[in-house]
């Protein structure tokens, strides 16, 4: 029972629900220590700041999986809906999963999903081969809108004009928490994205929470109805036009609006009995005209709690689904149903016994995707169940007497299963894949014949339930040393990496979240240690076979899946075949290449393979490798059928006599008598070749074009004032441009011809900056929205470790200017235009590989992301230090067909070769990576001086006969224990092998355990019944002595009541090895030790005991080190989390939000607290604003301004409110990448990011400037269909004017100022601009003239409204307020 009732804390009146039996108790509390101090009571102006908030990374928890055709019958999509979202997938024969579209705006959590449509129908073999070959032309975009940029404005849904006029095979049907239920569906338009159309119904309000619409759903097998059921009291059944009338409805009238009539049926229960209740009609007449008959059954005592009810397909029947057994029920129309009880194949014990002490229960059915053969008549019908364990089972109906076919187990998948689990259609006959998604492990696909046990094909990504995050700013790089002035420049560049507790059981990892493009590995990885033992300094990949243009048509049937690899070293040149499957080889056949030289420029041609060394030319064909290929492979297999050395012997002699039989390798050699070449480019069309070539003569440097037709031939050369490091020829326009870098810091610009007549200096820039030279270019074309001409875009990399990107001006003057600067690294910065993305630049520096991309034209700042390897078979692989990369090129290609490894990046890391596949149309998001613990992780921390993370983890082993416990309890023959473990781990190392699904974490004496020493020191100190539940790094600085010391709390529970300790245990650690503990002190408290901090002078720490706030301070002395008296005084709640910024102290407590106390004279003195009592979860101090942020259980996230000097009420005021999907358990700090800081002097380098437990990261940033303009933008926002079509007309969203009179109106919601970019940007909010004033439904002005006058004075404190520009420089500001923090 609970009352509401005004309290008096922190010296102000709030109100709160609280125990009328504990209102005595509570009011006769004593009051605080210190709270009436003399002190200046004073009222202080709180300052107008705003916050702007931004999801960077939504929850990935996936609750439902559904197959489902939602753009066309050809398209095999699937549909992976989470909380509040649905991503659009299509399932391709390798099951590789691609992203299509991804629909993220419903403003409101998603409670229920279905899917209704035409029945489902098998794709033929030929649809799925015509889908793997569109499979990189389709279409991957995670906008709402697909804007083309000629003028046109965005429409609403009722009026897109689509490519096809038919509505797709299925329609999702979504449940808001909003009350509306949303028909979805995608069509295509002339590009081939996919258009989402959408029509929403408002469900009836309900008058309490348990009878909300919406939690059911369930429809029709025909699609002729569906019924949206509460958790109690009320069903809706809503009469669906057919699919036929609603592709007629779109074609003809544009309308698209599935619902036909409605109908309210009531649900009653008596007594504590559950009936089955059914009504009947004929579908010939409407439900309006129906006379509906009513039949109730009662159901056994025993079945009242059914976990599943599936209809059956085939028969007029259905099945219940219980824990142990299922019930059929057939012959429901025709009178008294006939039931069946069949028993569930018995499966004793769930998966992991020890996570758990119940019994894992079935959570979700499929049916199979599998091509129905003779051998099954109509009456068939397989369904899988799946239980939240991930066990899965398969059961087979029959119209027959008992209708129960087989049953059997189909397999484990290994990880738990919520509702997300379905059956794909991708596999071949007598196959089935499984989809499904945990949320406390990753998901996956796996593949299952019924015979074996499913096969894991690739995962689902997911990091949930995320526990604890660290963070830390690790230095980008090497510096070079103190003298040298990069190490001044790049002392500050560091990259930020985030790791987070992840998972349970034998799922639970720590796990690197990082953000950016998913590069999966497409072949193995080479180890060329044996091939190429030296330094590589450059690489080039081709795909196919070469030749002259006059051998075109002479080799028709070109060779598949061959790919060459060219590698320049120092003083060597290797030619590496590499094939799909097996080692790669090194040519050394004579093939007219130079290999005693080092390769400065090649290129594929229709002339064939170029190759340009220091003294030469070379053109050759590699035509003659496939007769080569051959050849190897056959002696390859006969190696692996183990032949004797002889018969080898024989072999190597006889394909010693059949090389003499190749034919004459076809090309041509020119080489430089006086001329040595120090840098090249090759510049290819159909017609024509040219050769730029930068190279030394005595004491001069010269530059020389020249083309390549039978042979090469010179055409111009003229003197350079220094000797050049990077080439580049581009075309603009009608005019060819040599783009030309030198060691004194300059690009010069020299225009040029296709036929090479004149090499004329045009224009030149000047780079800023030591070692500012540029050792590598590539340009990108950007299309402006406003002008008509696309703009050239030069990207620098630099020696220094920075990319500079300049843009070329028009004709005639073709000038440089400096559009962005941006630090990747500390070494020299290559680039390379995409070939499969024209608009995309690669960018590599050191271990850094990333993609820099430019989306909305020259005028906003390009995006720039991480490139990850990832590796579905190690989950732990990462980035290495390349040295060089390079893309794989296509040769002429007979038909258009593209080659196997065309537009793979081919990569060397030390002696490792690695092929990645970057897709053209993928989009930027979390790609993370899992460093399995083997047990539930607690707390993590990065040591900065271990360079370690160190990691407090639960182990939940099954004591087994033969182990120590077991043999002290003979009766203990299976048992579970909570074993707490701490474990060093370097980040960038690999981890053991994770278990399979049939493995499972058993403990035993015969276990070795690389930690062991420390598991036994764990093991002793810990006491029965007692959890560890924090750990905390210190450094206490005593005598002139540093020590290094780990702290654990705990929790001990005791008979009278519940106390903890604190272990302190010295970490040593020695070369190569693992830092042991040992213990050396024990504390014993009187309560639970929830938090712990550490104090600034390095002797104290501060603790929360039960409700105590505790300080204990060291002091050393004659007689040694030892505890100087405890100071504590007392709370009202436990605290959460403690932070100290001298010499105030900040606690979050379970009922007060943030209390700060100041410690001085020994003492603690309460300060003031949250105005509002709260229940606080975490918080941070940010000192440059004065303020405190801090988050509570409800979702909130307040900013706290601290008064500099104490206020008469005690208090902290609140300065802004923001309520966000979930509650943010975790506030950090992190620095922007070096690559991302802005070039501005007042640009701020870190930024704050709060972390969810359902794994959802939200970046916060202090507004000062341009506050109300945003907000003015959002309200507009907000009341526009374009931009929030499922946004309803609240209260507080109808007014356009921004206010500033309450905490909650400061918030700026930057997900929807980031749909207005989307959606157009500027065009955008012209639109709503011009929208005429709706004085019935909002408060608004009086005419669209006072509202552009009002903006127009809004948008004046941001930027210049005087400019012609000043909207485009209003929607800059915006967009990089919006930019992420990855």
């Amino acid at each position: 029972m609970s009352l509401q009732t005004n309290v008096f804390e922190n010296g102000r009146w709030v109100t709160r629900n609280i125990d009328p039996y504990q209102a005595r108790a509570r009011n006769t509390e004593p009051q605080r220590k210190g709270q009436t101090a003399s002190s200046p009571f004073v009222l202080t102006d709180v300052p107008s700041i705003g916050l702007l908030t931004r999801t960077l990374v939504r929850s990935p928890v996936i609750k439902w999986i559904i197959p489902a055709k939602i753009r066309h019958k050809s398209k095999n999509d699937v549909l992976f809906i989470t909380a509040g979202s649905v991503q659009i997938k299509e399932v391709f024969r390798d099951y590789g999963l691609k992203t299509i579209a991804i629909k993220d705006d419903f403003d409101a959590p998603i409670r229920a999903a279905r899917v209704l449509g035409d029945p489902r129908e098998l794709a033929h073999a030929n649809q799925s081969a015509h889908r793997e070959s569109e499979r990189d032309g389709e279409g991957a975009s995670d906008n709402y809108w697909e804007y083309q940029y000629n003028g046109s404005r965005p429409r609403p849904p009722h009026s897109i004009p689509v490519h096809s006029p038919h509505i797709p095979p299925d329609i999702a049907i979504l449940a808001l928490e909003s009350n509306k239920l949303v028909f979805l569906c995608a069509v295509s338009r002339t590009s081939d994205h996919p258009q989402f159309l959408c029509c929403q119904k408002e469900l009836p309000a309900s008058p309490s929470p348990l009878e909300k619409l919406g939690e059911h759903i369930a429809v029709d097998p025909k699609s002729r109805a569906i019924a949206v059921a509460a958790q109690e009291g009320i069903v809706y059944v809503y009469m669906l036009h057919s699919m036929g009338n609603m592709r007629t409805a779109l074609a003809e009238k544009s309308e698209f609006n599935p619902i036909k009539e409605i109908i309210l049926l009531l649900i009653i229960s008596r007594n504590g009995k559950t009936r089955m209740l059914w009504y009947e009609w004929s579908c010939r007449m409407s439900l309006r005209g129906s006379q509906l008959k009513a039949s109730v059954q009662s159901v056994p005592r025993d079945e009242r709690l059914p976990l599943l009810l599936i209809p059956l397909q085939h028969l007029t029947a259905f099945m219940v689904v219980y824990e142990k057994q299922i019930a059929l029920y057939k012959d429901l129309l025709t009178g008294t149903p006939h039931r069946y009880i069949q028993r569930l194949e018995e499966v004793k014990d769930p998966e992991e016994i020890g996570v758990s002490g119940r019994m894992p229960v079935w959570v979700q059915c499929a049916r199979p995707m599998r091509e129905i053969t003779d051998k099954f008549t109509v009456d068939h019908d397989g369904i899988f169940l799946c239980r939240e364990d991930g066990v899965v089972q398969y059961l087979s109906l029959l119209s027959g007497e008992h209708m129960l076919d087989s049953k059997h187990k189909a397999g484990r998948l290994g990880i738990n299963v919520n509702t997300a689990f379905a059956v794909l259609n991708v596999a071949p006959n007598k196959a089935d894949v499984f989809a499904a998604g945990g949320d406390m492990s990753e998901g996956g696909l796996w593949r299952t014949d019924l015979c074996n046990d499913p096969l894991y094909l690739t995962p689902i990504s997911n990091w949930t339930p995320l526990n604890d995050v660290a963070t830390v700013d690790i230095p980008v790089g090497s510096l070079r040393g103190p003298d040298c002035m990069i190490a001044a420049d790049r002392a500050k560049n560091v990259e930020p990496r985030m790791w987070a507790c992840t998972g349970r059981g034998r799922h639970g990892a720590i796990t690197e979240l990082r953000y950016g493009y998913a590069a999966p590995k497409r072949l193995r990885t080479h180890d060329l240690s044996d091939e190429v033992n030296r330094d590589v300094l450059n690489i080039w990949a081709f795909h196919g076979s070469f030749g002259h243009v006059e051998q075109q048509y002479e080799f028709k049937e070109r060779p598949k899946n061959q790919t060459y690899v060219l590698i320049s070293c120092p003083m060597r040149t290797f030619l590496l075949l590499v094939p799909p499957e097996g080692r790669p080889r090194v040519v050394s056949l004579d093939l007219g290449l130079e290999y005693n030289a080092r390769t400065i420029a090649a290129s594929n041609t229709t002339r064939g393979l170029i190759q340009v060394t220091e003294d030469s030319i070379r053109v050759t064909s590699l035509q003659i490798l496939q007769f080569y290929q051959e050849q190897e492979a056959g002696r390859e297999q006969e190696y692996n059928q183990h032949q004797e050395l002889e018969v080898k012997m024989e072999d190597q002699e006889g394909a010693e006599a059949e090389h003499e039989n190749y034919p004459a390798t076809p090309g041509s050699c020119y080489n430089f008598e006086d001329l040595r070449v120090l840098a090249a480019c090759i510049y290819a069309t159909p017609e024509t070749t040219l050769i730029l070539l930068a190279g030394q003569q005595a004491e001069s440097f010269h530059l020389q074009l020249g083309v390549l037709t039978a042979e090469y031939v010179p055409l111009k050369t003229i003197t350079l004032q220094s000797q050049a490091s990077a080439l580049l020829l581009r075309e603009f326009g009608d005019q060819i441009l040599a783009l030309v870098s030198d060691v004194e810091g300059e690009l010069l610009v020299i225009l040029t011809d296709a036929l090479g007549s004149r090499l004329e200096l045009v224009s030149k820039y000047k780079f800023q900056g030591s070692y500012a030279i540029c050792d590598s270019l590539a340009v990108t074309t950007v299309t402006d929205e406003e002008e008509e001409k696309p703009k050239l875009v030069v990207e620098c990399g630099l020696r220094n470790g920075s990319l500079d990107l300049l843009c070329l001006g028009a004709s005639p003057s073709y000038s440089l200017s400096l559009l962005e600067e941006l630090v990747i690294g500390n070494t020299s910065v290559t680039v390379l235009s995409d070939a499969k993305r024209a608009t995309r630049t690669i960018v590599h520096c050191e271990k850094i590989l990333c993609a820099l991309e430019y989306h909305r034209g020259i005028k906003s700042s390009a995006s720039f992301h991480r490139i990850l390897m990832t590796d579905r078979e190690d989950p732990e692989s990462q980035n290495g230090m390349l040295s060089a990369f390079t893309q794989a090129v296509d040769s002429w290609l007979p038909d258009n067909v593209p080659g196997c490894t065309a537009g793979l990046l081919f990569c060397i890391d030390g002696n490792r070769l690695h092929t990645i596949s970057l897709d053209r149309k993928v989009s930027p998001g979390m790609v993370p990576r899992r460093l399995p613990i083997g047990g539930t992780p607690v707390r993590v921390i990065y040591s900065a001086h271990l360079q370690k993370l160190i990691i407090l983890y639960n182990k939940l082993p099954i004591t087994t006969r033969g182990s120590t416990q077991s043999r002290r309890d003979r009766n203990a023959s299976h048992k579970r224990a909570l074993v707490p473990r701490i474990a060093f781990r370097d980040p960038n190392s690999k981890a053991t092998p994770r278990l399979g699904p049939d493995e499972m974490e058993v403990e035993s004496d015969l276990q070795l355990n690389e930690n062991e020493n420390n598991d036994d020191i764990m093991d002793a100190e810990r006491k029965p019944s007692e959890r560890f539940i924090g750990i905390t790094e210190w450094f206490p600085f005593l005598d002139g002595k540093s020590y290094h010391l780990l702290l654990v709390h705990t929790i001990l529970a005791r008979a009278e009541k519940q106390v903890g300790r604190l272990l302190f245990f010295a970490v040593s650690q020695s070369h190569d090895k693992i830092p042991k503990l040992t213990i050396k002190k024990r504390l014993e408290v009187g309560g639970p030790v929830y938090s712990v901090a550490v104090h600034p002078d390095g002797k104290s720490l501060v603790y929360c005991s039960g409700s105590e706030l505790c300080i204990q301070s060291l002091e050393s002395g004659p007689l040694g080190i030892r505890w100087q008296s405890l100071v504590k005084t007392d709370m009202r709640s436990p605290a959460r989390h403690i932070t100290i910024a001298e010499p105030l102290i900040f606690v979050s407590s379970i009922r007060e939000s943030v209390t700060v106390y100041r410690y001085e004279a020994g003492k603690l003195v309460y300060q003031y607290g949250d105005q509002c009592a709260r229940e606080g979860l975490h918080h941070m101090h940010v000192p440059e604003h004065s303020l405190l942020f801090a988050s509570d259980m409800t979702n909130t996230v307040v900013g706290l301004y601290q008064p500099p000097e104490r206020r008469i009420d005690n208090a902290m005021s609140t300065v802004f409110e923001a309520t966000l999907p979930s509650s943010i358990t975790r506030l950090k700090r992190i620095a922007k990448p070096s690559w991302a800081h802005d070039i501005s002097p007042e640009a701020n380098n870190e930024l704050i990011i709060g972390v969810s437990t359902d794994g959802a990261i939200t970046k916060f940033d202090i507004v000062t400037k341009g506050f109300r303009v945003f907000k003015f933008i959002q309200n507009m926002a907000e009341r526009n269909p374009i931009t929030c079509p499922f946004a309803g007309i609240m209260p507080h969203r109808r007014q356009l004017e921004p206010k500033t009179d309450r905490p909650h109106r400061m918030h700026v919601n930057g997900d929807i100022l980031k749909r207005v970019l989307e959606r157009g940007g500027e065009e955008c909010i012209r639109d709503m601009l011009n929208v005429e004033p709706d004085l019935e439904m909002h408060t608004d002005f009086d005419s669209v003239e006072d509202r552009w006058a009002r903006f127009r004075e809004l948008a004046g404190e941001v930027v210049d409204i005087g400019n012609d520009g000043w909207l485009g420089s209003l929607v800059e500001v915006m967009e990089r307020n919006l930019r992420g923090a990855f």
